[in-house]
């Protein structure tokens, strides 16, 4: 039984395009996108924000191990800085529910009231997003 070539066939109304290489881009191994870099939390950072909030999920007050202090107040996703003005604390129930859950405002609100409490008035979520073009800002707290 042979094939049928159904690319130059007059029966289909679209017929599917003559199929081309595509180049694969070349990666470079160990190199990694530099807002992939700035949106990562070190463990530097998890173990500062970590003793920050006494050792527990800012939501319940459940004690935890250092590498949960891994939430961001603004997502990666949406260029959030890996730094410790916009991470804090949470256990996977709590970060969930503020990530995902049906309550996510009340929880984001929550975080970002705790986060504005231990920063002052100089703490601005603006601040703690990356920016492409102009580089990113560092922020003073005093």
């Amino acid at each position: 039984m042979s094939k049928i070539d159904y690319t130059n066939s007059k029966i289909f109304a679209y017929p599917k395009p003559p199929k081309t290489e595509k180049k694969k881009k070349e990666l470079i191994k160990g190199q990694k996108h530099e807002q992939t870099k700035q949106t990562e939390i070190s463990k530097k950072v998890k173990i500062k924000v970590w003793e920050r909030d006494n050792k527990r999920c800012i939501f319940c007050g459940k004690y935890l191990s250092w590498n949960y202090a891994n939430a961001h107040l603004i997502p990666r996703s949406a260029g959030g800085l890996g730094v410790e003005q916009n991470i804090f604390t949470a256990c996977n129930l709590c970060h969930q529910e503020q990530d995902n859950g049906f309550e996510t405002t009340e929880y984001t609100k929550d975080a970002e009231a705790y986060l504005k409490a231990i920063y002052g008035k100089g703490w601005n979520k603006n601040k703690l997003i990356y920016k492409k073009y102009g580089g990113i800002r560092r922020i003073k707290y005093e």
